[in-house]
């Protein structure tokens, strides 16, 4: 499982429309469809749009908001709306898609952890702080109801349970979204229209630490493998690293997003090393990505 060395590799900065070219700042999410790709920047807030085959961008400010809006993900149903979670994910605010205003603050029966697209519905992860409980939530005839089997696991403690069960899904395709658990297992859960899941094992680069090593948080007690994960329509799978040895993403002197890997059904992994940290991947097909660099600039990778 040798990485492949890159080709050539163009990078663009995203620009404001009618401004100065910026990178994206706080990445929130991203929605892909179409001709374009959409990437939720918490730090303006806006949606910056961009166009699949040349990576020219604007940028959609979203305006309206009483309050901070969160990085936990976007969801674009079909409704002419954009979904993002405020407050913590206290509320969901719905923002139009042609002049970024807002059309609606709602306060979430309980709070979120994420918000996603499920397929022409709108999605939630709720924190959960008892094992055994529904994570996915789907919005349908005005409330939310469980879509998944996927439950809440168990843990030591309270601190530990939520860790354990923050889980976060990439792009997707007409039949399936591939889903992970931030902490864990080095595998990906394909979930499919009705709600059922897959598991796809994947490569880790994690590195389990040295027996004597003091632990340093409950953090440190888990692995984070997986950091992205975007689904072809073909079946395979490309996957972002997280953790990259034995210090957990937020251990100082940490190594993440540094190698992305091809999962394809009956042949072998595809490793590509990444030029430096990558936060997410906009786009992709078994030859390309576009990813979101840790600086906030996009890239487009040969990774044939």
């Amino acid at each position: 499982m040798s990485p492949v060395p890159l080709g050539a590799m163009l990078v663009l900065s995203t620009g404001i429309a009618d401004g100065p070219p910026r990178p994206v700042g706080d990445f929130g999410g991203r929605w892909v469809g179409g001709s374009e790709i959409r990437v939720f920047d918490a730090s303006v807030p806006a949606i910056h749009r961009i166009d699949r085959g040349t990576l020219g961008t604007t940028v959609l400010p979203l305006t309206g908001s009483d309050s901070a809006l969160d990085p936990y993900g976007m969801a674009v149903p079909g409704d002419g709306t954009v979904w993002v979670l405020g407050d913590r994910g206290r509320f969901v605010y719905r923002f139009s898609e042609a002049t970024g205003e807002r059309v609606e603050k709602r306060r979430l029966p309980e709070p979120s952890q994420g918000v996603l697209t499920l397929w022409r519905h709108a999605g939630f992860f709720a924190v959960r702080l008892r094992p055994g409980e529904p994570l996915l939530l789907r919005a349908t005839d005005g409330g939310l109801r469980p879509f998944s089997p996927l439950l809440s696991r168990s843990a030591s403690d309270v601190t530990e349970l939520l860790i354990a069960n923050l889980i976060r899904c990439g792009s997707g395709t007409r039949r399936a979204l591939p889903c992970w658990f931030t902490a864990g297992e080095p595998e990906v859960l394909l979930l499919d229209r009705d709600g059922a899941l897959r598991r796809v094992p994947v490569p880790s680069f994690v590195t389990p630490p040295a027996a004597s090593r003091p632990k340093r948080s409950s953090a440190s007690e888990f692995t984070f493998p997986v950091r992205d994960a975007f689904l072809l329509e073909s079946g395979a799978l490309w996957v972002l690293a997280n953790q990259e040895g034995d210090r957990t993403p937020l251990e100082e002197g940490s190594v993440r997003g540094r190698h992305a890997a091809l999962v394809r059904p009956g042949r072998s992994h595809r490793v590509v090393a990444l030029p430096s940290e990558a936060r997410g991947i906009l786009d992709a097909t078994e030859q390309s990505l576009v990813v979101l660099l840790a600086d906030g600039v996009i890239a487009r990778l040969d990774a044939r």
